[in-house]
């Protein structure tokens, strides 16, 4: 559904109407004057200052985006997804059967998730089930199927509209991998292309774990496991390799970019070992050659780091868009809480922070307790979060299964089970056979052919909130203004371009919230906007705009229900 790869841009919505308001206001009383004849020089003066700007005569150009920027992406698990030959483990070709519940490719229907980017965890030949210890970078994973299925897939998600971006693990290998095979032994031909020291440096993680490890004599350097030494990228001969195999993935498979794993970690720096300087110089040098190889080729990172780091790998041009783990961080702890302090800062601490088209953001990934368990199953909090997410800036990923409420807590199997796509034994429509990982402990009814015949479930909000965020440029691509609410449980920002505005208020709490007062001190309305509901329900209240441009107030429905999110268009 919705939109192809190569789509031009949507027109933007007509122009507010160039109307004014006239607000009539006492005279103040003098022994002269008539109550029937108020002044019309004071009357005149305090129109002027509460009167809204015009409109104007037609809206402005729309900004220039990266092709990303406007997407919704879906991350997903390939051995956890679809099982099309009935061996318990997901595989390309059960994927691409499953397209069209991620997007259809027809504008005209409602029952796909509107997904207009993939992002694939890793699909290249790994011993391990999760595929982060790759062993073969320009092969397919053989569980997973073939080149020729992966191209296939590709085409695929092409005819639907949607992008594909894989993982690119380069901060390390697996130990099983040729290359270290052979740097095993001191002085062959790829002894370089790792880390070695002859005695254990006194260095160790944040946490006291080890980052380095024996290996005869010898210690080799491995950050996140002794199974996956990291790589030496100051060798020109690594980088040059690397460089080759991303070449290859975005030419030869036609992938439309990358997710770069451990972005943070590629070169340490004595007890540095997060975010250095050489990190940054190497990932701007690759990021240039990939670049080179395939100008539109996205560049995505993991940085999970503080906002000001994370949007630092933007701003000195080591990646084209990273994800923001402060912001998915805030979201649930609002939601927690029913404060919406934690996410109103972090909402305006990444608009400082972040380029336009830089910005990532998710609620959980497959390295953290699913969304919904954060939230303890409820499915209300778990609304809440969708609306947050899907109406907010930034490029939005969502984790499979979370559309439907899918539960799970680490260890990290228990946050990858397989998707759950009706109530059938033995695998939820997974696979005809046990599947690889048992099942998540999910409520009853967690599954999308319960949820899709359901116009209240968690789904048909996913379904709704996607398709409302690609048809509406302001949600898309509009920049974020936050909004002043009177009750500390709701939070409130407008999503804008010129000529359109959508108006976000969702209440955090678990208890209602009655006549919800918003203030906008300044902003980007003028003349006299209606008010419509696009998601959610109820009755509406028109704003009043001020002579800046925003509100003052402003109680747009006259009760918020528990955890109850709305979008306002604010119209001609």
């Amino acid at each position: 559904m919705r939109y192809s790869i190569a789509m031009p841009s949507r027109a933007l919505l007509a122009s507010l109407a160039a109307l004014s308001i006239v607000v009539s206001a006492c005279a103040s009383a003098t022994p002269t004057a008539s109550p029937s004849a108020p002044d019309p020089t004071v009357q005149a003066s305090q129109a002027a200052v509460s009167s809204p700007p015009a409109c104007p005569e037609a809206p402005a150009v729309e900004p220039a985006v990266p092709w990303w920027a406007d997407r919704v992406f879906y991350e997903l698990f390939v051995r956890s997804f679809a099982d099309s030959d009935g061996d318990g483990i997901g595989d390309l070709r059960g994927l691409t059967q499953r397209l069209d519940y991620l997007n259809d490719g027809d504008p005209a229907t409602d029952d796909d998730l509107g997904v207009t980017g993939l992002w694939l965890m890793p699909v290249a030949e790994s011993p391990s089930y999760h595929g982060y210890d790759v062993v073969d970078y320009r092969a397919v994973e053989a569980d997973y199927g073939t080149a020729d299925d992966f191209k296939a897939l590709v085409a695929a998600a092409e005819k639907r509209g949607i992008a594909i971006v894989v993982d690119f693990v380069i901060n390390h290998s697996s130990r099983e991998h040729p290359w270290f095979r052979d740097a095993r032994t001191a002085g062959s031909e790829h002894d370089d292309w790792y880390v070695w020291s002859d005695e254990r440096p006194p260095v160790a993680r944040s946490d006291g774990s080890r980052v380095w490890h024996p290996d005869g004599e010898r210690f080799y350097y491995g950050y996140f496991w002794e199974g996956m030494p990291d790589l030496n990228l100051e060798n020109p001969e690594v980088t040059a390799e690397l460089s080759s195999i991303g070449e290859f993935w975005l030419g030869e498979m036609g992938v439309a970019g990358f997710r770069i794993d451990a972005a943070r970690h590629l070169i340490e720096d004595g007890a540095q070992l997060e975010n250095t300087d050489a990190t940054f110089d190497w990932l701007v040098d690759f990021r240039g050659k990939l670049k080179e190889a395939k100008p539109e080729a996205l560049v995505l990172g993991e940085v999970w780091d503080a906002s000001s780091m994370s949007a630092r790998y933007l701003r000195e041009g080591a990646l084209d868009l990273a994800f923001d783990f402060g912001l998915a961080s805030a979201t649930i702890t609002s939601l927690r809480s029913g404060d919406a302090g934690s996410l109103r800062a972090s909402q305006e601490e990444v608009a400082e922070l972040y380029p336009p088209g830089g910005l990532a953001t998710f609620l959980t990934n497959h390295d953290q307790d699913r969304i919904a368990s954060e939230l303890d199953a409820d499915v209300d909090a778990a609304r809440a979060a969708a609306t947050i997410l899907l109406t907010g800036a930034g490029t939005p990923f969502i984790y499979y299964g979370e559309e439907i409420g899918m539960t799970g807590r680490k260890p990290d199997e228990r946050i990858r089970t397989p998707m759950r796509w009706d109530a059938s034994e033995p695998a939820a429509g997974f696979s005809v056979a046990a599947p690889w990982q048992p099942l998540g402990d999910d409520p009853a009814g967690t599954d999308v052919a319960t949820e899709a015949s359901d116009p209240g479930s968690l789904l048909s909000a996913y379904r709704s909130l996607a398709s409302l965020r690609t048809e509406s440029r302001a949600l898309a691509i509009g920049d974020q203004l936050p909004v002043d609410a009177a009750s500390p449980s709701v939070v409130a920002y407008l999503r804008h371009l010129t000529g359109q505005a959508m108006l976000v208020v969702v209440n955090l709490a678990d208890e209602a919230v009655d006549a919800p007062a918003l203030s906008l001190e300044s902003g980007p309305l003028c003349g006299t906007p209606s008010a419509r509901v696009v998601y959610g329900s109820g009755q509406v209240t028109d704003p009043t705009v001020g002579s800046t441009g925003g509100f003052d107030a402003y109680v747009p429905v006259p009760r918020l229900a528990p955890r109850e999110g709305i979008v306002i268009e604010l119209g001609s």
